[in-house]
């Protein structure tokens, strides 16, 4: 068989090196040239990378993850970068097509080969492709340098709108989660493709079952660049079998082969099956040597996503309700942020551990917020094999003082051109869901539609390249954009996909808004919680941590919209200590949470989903709405939201956590199954103070229906003789008695929750066993009064090798119970394995490895 004459060479990693300039002074240095006498001055780099990230590490910057270093970092993007590479081609390569290739430049570059002009890129988010086979030095040294201008000065988080002229990441310029250090750098992979005459521009895989879900029809569609005529040959494999394979002649650049394929293995979102893949393996044939000249492999998923009518008598409204193959699936979502600051840093095992972290708690979708990426293909490859859909974004967003994308024709062609470049290299995915214009676009409180030239430009590009995708304007998309009680009693029927709010509304406020809620789609909303104490120690000095005010100038850099004391004052009471403002402010960020996303739960499907805001962060934020911090720590809010989203799940729904002045409780019992399958259950709920006391109780014997929810009984109680502070207990158990799922609320009869705060203390009994990935820690409450919200953390630096990952956290343990979690560890060294375990009112003990 003749060789192949395709093939990759690689020019990532870290022997590249950098140096910084002002204006064009690289030039006039002939910087770019093997033969410059520009010797001195050049930091070790690394690509793909960030300028910043390379500047740290080279010395240049202090931490600008630690206390208000960012501040001394923000120079950088004011300067010019020249990035430079020495590489080799073997001189068997000769006389082939090479063209070099930059998956992502961020932001505007010139690039040199061997000191010759190639070209000039501009748009992070498209390649930029070179045909260099003539001007390669085969055999020898060649060089590559990129010079990037600085970036452009874009809008931060409060500006116009209407004045960003780039498809660029705005989040770096400044935003709430995000200190302004503004990127720049070679943020994607750089190869070098050697092919013969022919070389495969674009593979593009449609598959879909048909409505029995028992054949599925596959066109690949296959487009060439150059040198016809030319022989196609496709196989589809799965499982390393090959299914169907043909060979045909393709006298055109664009050639489509079909295939039929019985009895699909059918790719489900997360929960509702498994994520088979197939491949599509393209090879093209130059017919004069008979060689293979170009060849590809896409990788694809056979399901069927359709979006069908709430829930709702507004015939106005877009459809929000996800049915995949066949089946109604509620959306369990979250917003999911850049995971680095300084995004051109690959960091794999991050990326795996956050998108781990999504799945186990039951996360089907994730808008990728348009104030970001289009993300890389790394994140896409995950997403397809965990079942998590992906909501993309355009990166447009608002501004706070205008919200609507200049309209202007040069602007509106810029963004139709970008999306000409990305929509083909992500509609291959089957986890990419919807396609969005962007975050917040509107007119005032009017969310923008495809009347705006911009959006319209999108969404008919997005139709012509991908269209079985789903495409919404904007998010929220409207016809209302603020889920509030204002705008519910206004026009309840006008809260179709909305946002908001964002803070904790208080221990009365936040049942009645949600109790109130109409919305079909809740695409963004959250609340505020400071950060894990282990990583406000590693990130703020000693003598910064307190007090935690606005006038804290780090607490004002690394968290100043999100310093909330009058609220949490009003909530909390008087809070004399860091740990305990911690405590305090991340259960009201998980409380809130949770109870939003229960009570929207509850109304499926005249609302067809949940997606907090947000999953993650991209820097260590003193404080933040995220669910997750910076490291990969889960704080309570990722726990509660999970339990939220569990297949099966008993909740409550009542009027407020504060029974101050209340003569009796009220709590409306209900329950919900996300399983194909209906589960017989019994309903126990208690009122129990700390002690374990009993108030009242009831049982009660349910079916639950397949992906429904079911009413449960209501639970009453006069307060007379009630504590100030006592919870409701409320389990579901199988027939032979089996726990199923267990749920505890807290409430307060005085008007804040201090008392539970300054609860008694307690003592936690603690075993382990450990084996080479896992400990099982039996934990335990032997004490009289209940131990609150028991924490476990892993209590290693934050920034340590590896993850601990936990089954179960941030519960209740009253007097005599006992709980068992699973430890994974992953990557962590086990000689340097440590678990801490906390609580409210339980001193903190260590574990640690043998």
């Amino acid at each position: 068989m003749t060789e192949p004459l395709h093939t990759r060479l690689w020019l990532n990693g870290n022997d590249w090196f950098c140096k910084p300039f002002y204006g064009l002074d690289w030039l006039m240095r002939g910087s770019h040239r093997p033969d410059t006498r520009d010797t001195h001055g050049w930091l070790p780099a690394m690509v793909p990378g960030s300028v910043a990230h390379d500047a740290w590490q080279a010395g240049e910057l202090p931490d600008p993850y630690v206390a208000r270093n960012s501040l001394a970092c923000e120079w950088v993007s004011q300067r010019a970068w020249v990035y430079r590479k020495w590489f080799s081609v073997p001189e068997a390569l000769r006389g082939r097509r090479a063209v070099l290739c930059f998956e992502g430049i961020d932001y505007e570059a010139q690039v040199f080969l061997n000191g010759e002009p190639l070209g000039a890129h501009r748009g992070m988010f498209t390649p930029a492709g070179f045909e260099v086979g003539e001007r390669l030095r085969y055999g020898e040294d060649n060089l590559l340098a990129v010079a990037l201008d600085p970036p452009p000065d874009e809008q931060p988080q409060v500006g116009r709108t209407s004045r960003v002229r780039t498809h660029k990441c705005r989040m770096t310029y400044w935003w709430d989660f995000c200190p302004r250090l503004v990127h720049a750098g070679i943020w994607d992979g750089v190869h070098l493709d050697f092919t013969g005459p022919q070389r495969i521009a674009d593979v593009w895989v449609r598959a879909a079952p048909d409505d029995a879900l028992r054949r599925a029809e596959v066109a690949v569609q296959v487009t060439l660049d150059a040198a016809l005529p030319a022989e196609i040959a496709v196989a589809l494999e799965h499982e390393g079998r090959v299914l169907a394979e043909q060979r045909l002649h393709a006298a055109q650049p664009v050639t489509t082969v079909h295939f039929s394929l019985q009895d699909p293995a059918l790719w489900w979102p997360n929960g509702h099956g498994s994520q088979p893949l197939y491949r599509a393996r393209v090879a093209v044939v130059d017919p004069a040597s008979g060689a293979e000249s170009d060849g590809r492999a896409v990788t694809f998923g056979i399901r069927r996503l359709e979006f069908v009518p709430n829930d709702t008598p507004d015939r106005t409204a877009r459809p929000y309700t996800l049915r995949a193959n066949g089946r109604a699936i509620y959306l369990k979502g979250w917003n999911w942020v850049p995971i680095d600051v300084l995004y051109g840093v690959e960091r794999t095992e991050k990326l795996d551990h956050l998108l781990g972290l999504a799945r186990r708690a039951h996360v089907n979708l994730l808008r990728v917020w348009g104030g970001g990426l289009i993300e890389k293909e790394a994140f896409y490859d995950r997403c397809d094999r965990l079942g998590i859909l992906v909501w993309q974004e355009f990166i447009q967003s608002s501004s706070g003082l205008d919200n609507i994308p200049a309209d202007d024709p040069e602007f509106v062609a810029l963004m139709a051109r970008e999306a000409r470049a990305i929509v083909p290299r992500k509609r291959n995915h089957p986890s990419l869901a919807i396609w969005g214009g962007g975050n917040e676009l509107a007119d005032g409180s009017v969310p923008l539609d495809e009347r705006h030239p911009v959006l319209a430009a999108l969404r008919d590009v997005v139709a012509e390249l991908d269209p079985e995708r789903m495409w919404l304007p904007t998010s929220p998309s409207g016809r209302a954009f603020s889920n509030s009680l204002a705008e519910i009693e206004r026009d309840p029927l006008a809260q179709h996909d909305v946002h908001g709010p964002w803070e904790h509304q208080g221990l009365t406020a936040q049942q009645t808004l949600y109790n109130r809620a109409t919305s079909l789609l809740h695409s963004e909303f959250g609340a505020e919680g400071l950060a894990n104490r282990i990583t406000l120690e590693h990130t703020v000095p000693a003598g910064d941590r307190w007090p935690v005010t606005l006038d804290n100038p780090v607490w004002f850099h690394r968290g100043a919209w999100w310093i909330k004391a009058a609220q949490w004052r009003a909530s909390l009471g008087e809070v004399e200590t860091l740990d305990r403002l911690i405590q305090g402010t991340q259960y009201l960020q998980a409380e809130s949470v949770r109870y939003a996303v229960e009570a929207n739960r509850r109304r499926k499907f005249q609302n067809s989903g949940s997606l907090p805001w947000q999953f993650n962060e991209p820097y260590p934020m003193a404080a933040c709405t995220s669910a997750v911090d910076y490291y990969g720590r889960p704080k309570p809010l990722y726990y509660a939201v999970a339990r939220a989203y569990a297949p099966l799940l008993v909740a409550a729904r009542f009027e407020t956590q504060s029974w101050a002045g209340r003569a009796g409780f009220e709590a409306e019992l209900w329950c919900a199954n996300s399983t194909p399958g209906a589960v017989e259950t019994a309903l126990d709920a208690r009122l129990v103070n700390l002690r374990g006391t009993v108030y009242a109780a009831l049982a009660q014997p349910l079916t639950l229906a397949p992906g429904a929810i079911t009413p449960g009984p209501t639970l009453r109680c006069p307060l007379d003789a009630v504590d100030d502070v006592f919870l409701l207990d409320l389990a579901l158990h199988d027939p032979d008695g089996a726990e199923r799922v267990r749920r505890r609320y807290l409430f307060t009869r005085q008007t804040t929750l201090a008392p539970a705060l300054h609860a008694p203390q307690t003592v936690l009994a603690l075993s382990v066993e450990r084996s080479a990935d896992g400990w099982r820690i039996a934990v335990s409450n032997p004490g009289a009064v209940a131990a609150l919200f028991v924490w476990l953390e892993d209590a290693r630096p934050p920034d340590a090798p590896g993850y601990a990952q936990f089954d179960d956290n941030y519960f209740c343990l009253l007097p005599g119970e006992s709980r068992a979690v699973a430890v994974m560890w992953c990557g962590a060294p086990p000689g340097e394995r440590r678990i801490a375990v906390s609580g409210w009112n339980v001193a903190r003990q260590i574990i640690e490895a043998e």
